[in-house]
């Protein structure tokens, strides 16, 4: 099980990588959403702007600092 060399998103909150870029509902615009770096976490429930992490071992340090694991 080998992961792509691609970046992690994660809730500066919660840690959570569980975020979707907003609805319209919530003033997302399609494709916007995402080029303005707003997201929606679906554990936090929180709109934020998310750290991204190069690699799984930044991400692992990051979730230490914040005295837990979030969802992966």
């Amino acid at each position: 099980m080998g992961m792509k060399n691609e970046s992690i998103r994660a809730c500066p909150r919660c840690g959570s990588v569980r975020l979707r870029a907003l609805s319209l509902r919530e003033g997302g615009i399609p494709g916007i959403s995402e080029v303005s770096g707003l997201f929606y976490c679906n554990d936090c429930e929180k709109h934020v702007v998310p750290v991204i992490f190069q690699n799984m071992n930044e991400y692992r340090k990051f979730l230490e600092g914040l005295g837990g694991k979030a969802h992966i």
